[in-house]
C-alpha cells in the first residue's frame, strides 16, 4: 500500500474507523486506547455528573478551598 492510502471501515450506518500503521501511533493515542484509562474517564465523567466534585474557589490557593 502506498504511504498516501487510507483504510477507513464503516461499521452499520453510524460508526466509522480507520486504520493506522502501528508505527504512526503515538503514546498518547495508546494511553487514551487502553481500557483502564477509558474506565477511569467514565467513571470520573459519572461521578462529575452526580455532583460529587470538589469545587476549587480560589485557583490560586487550592489547599485553603479544599480543606
Amino acid at each position: 500500500m502506498a504511504n498516501n492510502e487510507r483504510v477507513i471501515v464503516q461499521c452499520g450506518g453510524t460508526e466509522t474507523y480507520e486504520i493506522v500503521p502501528a508505527r504512526k501511533i503515538s503514546d498518547t493515542d495508546r494511553y487514551f486506547s487502553d481500557p483502564k484509562v477509558i474506565e477511569a474517564i467514565e467513571r470520573g465523567k459519572a461521578e462529575a455528573k452526580a455532583g460529587k466534585v470538589t469545587r476549587i474557589t480560589d485557583p490560586s490557593d487550592p489547599w485553603a478551598s479544599i480543606l
